[in-house]
């Protein structure tokens, strides 16, 4: 997660909780199937299933291991729908973590499109989550605000019961970076609640490492480091090895905002190390964003350095809501006011992608009506807007009859 952008001292960047949304994915359990097992695999369905449960273990440590899953899985996909719809699903998030943006929502849309028109809601309800990573990551969090709300309506009735607060954590980090502080901090509640309930740790963990950002953004630094610590704790029980880095950047976190800045500069590098090897877009802008944020007190030049370093990479990437981290950062804390007007002619981008976005929104809105997916949610709205309405009327009629009667 990324450390808050603050002008004060205290400045590092958590890389957990920015990017949290990209490890939600459809399944919290553990992974039944091995990709031997899977490519030996016959029957076309099966198959297809098998892909989806190692999809969900490949996004979170083997990002390169998605896109041979679905070039496997592609070979069988002229047999069936349901195959053609997983390959376009998986493919899709490959595409969208390596930056290619519009190959990536294309293919994820198309996977999209097969569980609309099945009315299969756990699909639809990551499907929905996944297009919300995708437009999070390009910058439009007005889109991917839509696509998250849509993914909690549709996953209320999804068989799966994780379904129903899948996108959470995802909808809180866009409300953070809006300044709706109490409604991120009910969803993460809430979130936090469901995810121990059901014994989620990597979640509980990914969950506090976002209130420590709520944290930061709120200059609540004692508030920040104490949820640092419950979301190493939690990530403690999780036997996920893949969850290492993510956990040993809260612990980086913790020595920084304990004022033991050696041991978090020797985290903090190794960290980006780590991730380069990795080589996740993303995951390498946190990294450098954090040394960033470590040097801007004491070596204003490599501040400046790693800051180019993150500039550069988001840039290249199409990453316009981390570019625009960026530069804020150059303008806000490295006091760079050559940077003003790209600040303002990026704004400008971001907001005509959010509106070019709207007839989109408004379009699956439709759909999602008509196909009868969220009207029941809106009728429920309507039945308890009577419902309240009728048991207030209820409550004055028995006042005025005691009010008459002395009772």
């Amino acid at each position: 997660m990324l450390i808050k952008r603050s002008s004060l001292v205290k400045k590092v960047v958590l890389a957990l909780s920015c990017f949290v949304i990209l490890w939600n994915s459809i399944s919290f359990g553990q992974n039944k199937f091995t990709f031997s097992a899977f490519k030996n695999e016959k029957n076309h369905l099966r198959k297809a299933k098998m892909a989806l449960e190692l999809s969900a273990e490949y996004v979170r440590y083997n990002i390169d291991s998605l896109k041979i899953l679905a070039e496997e899985l592609k070979e069988s996909s002229n047999k069936n729908a349901f195959t053609r719809a997983i390959s376009c699903r998986i493919l899709g998030i490959y595409e969208v973590r390596k930056g290619d943006f519009s190959n990536g929502i294309v293919l994820l849309k198309a996977a999209k499109n097969y569980s609309l028109s099945m009315q299969d809601l756990e699909l639809l309800t990551s499907d929905m989550n996944e297009l919300g990573n995708a437009y999070f990551l390009k910058g439009d969090y007005k889109t991917a605000e839509f696509y998250y709300k849509t993914s909690l309506d549709i996953g209320e009735d999804s068989p799966n019961e994780t379904d129903a607060f899948l996108a959470l954590v995802n909808l809180a980090r866009i409300h953070i970076l809006q300044k709706k502080y109490s409604e991120a901090k009910q969803e993460l509640e809430k979130y936090i609640f469901l995810a121990t309930k059901n014994e989620k740790w990597e979640a509980v963990a990914n969950a506090y490492a976002v209130f420590a950002d709520l944290a930061l953004a709120q200059d609540n630094y004692e508030l920040a480091k104490l949820y640092c610590e419950k979301s190493f704790s939690a990530s403690n029980k999780t036997i996920k090895s893949y969850f290492y880095l993510n956990a040993l950047t809260n612990k980086a976190l913790v020595y920084f905002l304990s004022n033991e800045k050696k041991l978090a500069l020797e985290l903090f590098q190794k960290i980006l190390r780590d991730r380069k090897t990795e080589n996740i877009p993303y995951k390498i802008f946190d990294a450098y964003f954090n040394l960033a944020g470590y040097f801007v007190e004491s070596d204003k030049n490599l501040s400046e350095k790693y800051s180019d370093s993150c500039l550069q990479l988001a840039k290249k990437q199409g990453l316009l809501g981390l570019e625009l981290e960026a530069i804020e950062f150059k303008i806000d804390e490295l006091k760079l006011m050559e940077f003003t007007d790209e600040k303002a002619k990026l704004e400008l981008k971001i907001r005509e992608l959010e509106n070019k976005n709207k007839k989109e929104r408004d379009k699956l809105r439709g759909e999602l009506i008509s196909g009868n997916i969220i009207k029941k949610k809106e009728i429920n709205k309507n039945s308890l807007m009577l419902f309240a309405f009728f048991s207030a009327l209820l409550f004055f009629m028995v006042f005025q009859i005691r009010k008459k009667t002395g009772k």
